[in-house]
């Protein structure tokens, strides 16, 4: 051969090498998108179009919604052994299979196929097929409903305690694992409903197994006066949840060894001493490997938010599983912020990232991940090398509190406060003023710092914060009625727990022209309380005065050496930053890690 060609042989492969090194990703990361099933197209063009079009942007995954509201979009035999419908009615009147035509076309691109599983809510604004057919199954409340209301919706959920609920589930996955060549199948739903809108399974034969148990009918159970049986219970329904996801996790690699078992879960949905979550002890599922992969739903519109949510999941999760970041792409300020989001997943660990949903991803967005984040292609990972990163041995135990909580005293006065924002009462001089406010990305001190005391009367509670910042006119302020969100505005909150419980608490909040939030743990921002505030300008900040009548918190006047839990925290928009006296992992509304308050002489 010629020497030229030689030559040019010899360059065409370090060309090629080069090339193909530069547009594959190095490691394997999961790129995969929530096609929820409104968005399924009844047509196999347009399922294949759909496909094209997202791996042609580089994801590498995608979860489809094949079981919602107690159907699925595919046609199932086990179903209709049970009485119900084989398929969603619109699919079977196409005569489509979407999920058969999701694998074939995705296949073909290389890209992953999980099968996403609306586990324990099962009908919107009536029961639905499934509580029709099985009706012992139904979540009932600690009220004796059926459901719950949320805004203008009814929604129903199933119940895991029953044996039957535990059965179904197992064996429709176990259906779908044998008739689909599947890479992985994706739960969502397997917790609780917000247990501050919803207290439920509290069905006569729950109460009846757990009395014979533990000597109490739930129902009778006060939290605050008995917290130790309050836990019992708590654990006894998030224990069901639990059992169901070990034995589907065992049932579901002995058909298919291979196959990816996946969560969403909300990031705060553990049980934490009192304080119930959604009863998804995600934590535990890592640590006894009941799953391949945790997906922590770490939605926000705010990049430094979801960066909470990440350190969050990373303090409790504690490299003990592998993590897929769940990322909104809604309502988002910016299109940027979701390619800043998938990065930042990268940052903290996270072996990949999973985009709710489909109907966000306009082809502006799928361009700006195109040429961002996701300009190299990547292979999505197999089960195999996401068992490989997990270590052999428990990397530590995982702590729910400090073992040194910070604390601030609140001195007895006898003097009248006025509540104007000036702190000009003798008594604020000699008040314990603290800062070194930290930042709950676990990124260190705040940049823009903030000061905060406390005195107290025998009626009142107030609170000082002296807030450092740049001028006013960059502050923002949005938020000018009561029980607004004010948290999205440059704003500073309390939130008091005076039982100690490290479980439930009050929470205030007000922006800097002093517009006011209010609401209770255990109900949500439906309480309401009568709190006096007063907000002030000043050279480089601004200064906030607080009285909180006792009386509003429904608990007797404390007496010196008394002690109760609390936090103070600032949302700072102009830096980004969200920060708090008492540094808490990845988000305000962490009361066991809050700090102590001490009634002083």
């Amino acid at each position: 051969m010629p020497k030229k060609g030689l030559l040019f042989c010899i360059l065409l492969i370090l060309f090629t090498i080069l090339s193909t090194s530069t547009l594959t990703h190095a490691l394997p990361e999961f790129r995969g998108v929530w096609i929820d099933v409104r968005s399924i197209p009844n047509t196999r063009d347009g399922i294949e179009a759909m496909v094209k079009e997202l791996a042609s942007a580089h994801f590498n995954a995608i979860l489809v919604e094949s079981f919602y509201l107690g159907k699925t979009i595919y046609p199932s035999d086990f179903l209709a052994q049970q009485g119900l419908a084989r398929q969603m009615e619109v699919y079977e009147k196409s005569n489509l299979d979407p999920l058969a035509v999701f694998i074939e076309s995705a296949h073909r691109y290389n890209v992953q196929v999980h099968a996403w599983f609306d586990m324990f809510y099962v009908g919107l604004n009536q029961p639905g097929e499934l509580l029709e057919k099985f009706p012992a199954w139904q979540s009932i409340q600690r009220n004796g409903t059926v459901g719950y209301k949320q805004g203008k919706n009814h929604f129903y959920w199933v119940c895991p305690l029953h044996q039957g609920v535990k059965e179904f589930y197992t064996e429709l996955l176990i259906d779908v694992l044998q008739n689909y060549n599947l890479d992985g199948i994706h739960l969502d739903y397997l917790r609780f409903p917000d247990t501050t809108i919803a207290d439920t399974c509290y069905a006569q034969e729950h109460r009846e197994h757990f009395l014979s148990q533990y000597g109490i009918d739930p129902i009778a159970i006060d939290p605050f006066t008995q917290p130790d049986i309050y836990r019992l219970w708590n654990n006894y329904r998030a224990q069901s949840v639990t059992n169901l996801l070990a034995e589907i996790n065992t049932r579901v690699h002995q058909i298919k060894p291979n196959i990816i078992l996946s969560v969403a879960v909300q990031p705060r949905g553990m049980p934490i001493e009192l304080n119930p979550g959604f009863l998804q002890n995600w934590p535990s599922w890592a640590e006894n490997h009941y799953l391949d992969v945790l997906i922590p739903m770490t939605y926000s519109s705010r990049v430094n938010e979801m960066k909470g949510l990440t350190f969050w999941v990373n303090t409790f999760l504690l490299g003990n599983l592998p993590a897929f970041a769940g990322i909104q792409a809604f309502n988002l300020p910016d299109i940027e912020n979701l390619s800043q989001m998938v990065e930042f997943s990268r940052l903290a660990q996270f072996q990949g990232s999973v985009i709710f949903a489909y109907p966000y991803l306009n082809s502006e967005i799928l361009d700006s991940l195109k040429q961002g984040p996701f300009q190299e292609k990547a292979e999505a990972p197999s089960r195999k090398h996401l068992n490989s990163l997990v270590p052999a041995e428990k990397v530590q135990v995982v702590r729910y509190s400090h073992p040194n909580p910070r604390t601030i005293k609140a001195q007895l006065i006898q003097e009248e406060i006025q509540v104007d924002g000036l702190l000009l009462e003798k008594s604020w001089e000699n008040a314990d003023f603290q800062n070194e406010f930290s930042l709950i990305t676990g990124e260190g001190l705040a940049r823009s710092q903030t000061t905060v005391a406390c005195l107290f009367s025998s009626t009142h509670l107030y609170v000082a914060f002296q807030i450092d910042d740049s001028p006013s006119q960059n502050r923002k302020i949005t938020i000018y009625q009561k029980d607004g969100p004010v948290f999205y505005d440059d704003s500073v909150e309390v939130f008091i727990d005076p039982w100690f419980s490290s479980s439930f608490y009050y929470h205030l909040s007000l922006n800097s022209i002093g517009t006011q939030y209010d609401s209770f743990s255990r109900s949500g921002p439906s309480w309401n309380a009568n709190w006096e505030v007063a907000a002030q300008e000043k050279t480089n900040g601004w200064t906030v005065e607080i009285a909180i009548p006792f009386s509003e918190l429904e608990i007797s006047t404390p007496q010196p050496g008394d002690r109760w839990r609390i936090n103070f925290n600032r949302t700072d928009i102009i830096l980004g930053e969200f920060s708090g006296w008492s540094p808490t992992p990845g988000t305000f509304h962490a009361p066991s890690f809050f700090g102590i308050l001490e009634f002083v002489k």
